[in-house]
């Protein structure tokens, strides 16, 4: 049952088009319809995760398509999240796009459903999981945030939209740290439930020190006024890309426990 996620990503597509028409003064109508369409595309997605969980009898992040679908999900809750809490349409140009190269992704390595190994089948697992990758949306929102501010950091927008931009991504940075603080201390927990250790000195571990230890500068680094506005923004672009070489470089180029 993979129509709902093909449906998810062609309303993703359709979304996009739609918002880029409607900021571009072609077809302004349709802005409001990227909404409704991105709820849409949302709800087939939610529908298909729900069909695999329940197929399956887990949490669907178990393998490569689990995951990358997963992350797409939680990337557009994210996006939602801030269309209605800021009214703000320009993070979605950047963020929705990246969740529907996740779904395609996702469709592309797609595996029949079925059960957990018995490494996995333990609640910290998918409480691990799950907080990774609503921090990985959370910092893939501040990614766009910082983006969207150095751009009109250039145009030499006015104070505040930038402080509009710089908000987003600094909120964005806090939350998906939280998360990846929770998913730091379930996953040593099923660490040691699974292996008897809590900590392995494994590419994958490490680079997820690694991404925390940067996105905990990060976060400090708000305070320090040199550092609040491009400088903070730059820093966020590359915490990014680090997020996603942790997640899919280190899965898919290195051996660990952590690979498909």
């Amino acid at each position: 049952m993979t129509f709902p996620l093909y449906a998810s990503l062609a309303l993703y597509v359709l979304s996009t088009a739609t918002s880029v028409a409607g900021f571009r003064g072609t077809l302004t109508r349709l802005r409001s319809k990227s909404t409704v369409l991105l709820i849409a595309g949302f709800g087939s997605h939610t529908a298909y995760l729900a069909w695999r969980a329940y197929s399956t009898g887990h949490a669907p992040m178990a393998s490569m398509d689990e995951t990358t679908a997963f992350y797409g999900w939680t990337t557009v809750l994210a996006s939602l999240i801030v269309i209605f809490r800021y009214k703000e349409r320009l993070v979605e140009l950047i963020t929705v796009p990246l969740a529907s190269l996740a779904v395609f992704f996702s469709i592309l390595n797609a595996k029949p459903p079925g059960p957990l190994t018995l490494v996995l089948r333990t609640h910290w697992f998918e409480a691990h999981v799950t907080a990774s990758f609503a921090a990985y949306a959370l910092f893939t929102i501040a990614f766009a945030g910082a983006v969207l501010y150095l751009i009109h950091l250039v145009r030499g927008s006015e104070a505040p939209v930038l402080k509009r931009f710089q908000e987003i991504a600094s909120r964005a940075v806090l939350w998906g740290f939280f998360l990846f603080s929770i998913s730091m201390f379930a996953g040593a927990i099923w660490a040691y439930l699974a292996w008897g250790v809590y900590w392995m000195w494994e590419p994958k571990i490490i680079w997820s020190f690694i991404v925390w230890f940067y996105y905990a500068g990060a976060m400090h680094a708000y305070y320090v006024r040199q550092w609040r506005g491009t400088g903070l923004s730059i820093a966020t672009v590359i915490g990014f890309f680090v997020v996603m070489f942790t997640y899919l470089g280190i899965s898919l180029l290195m051996k660990s426990s952590h690979s498909f």
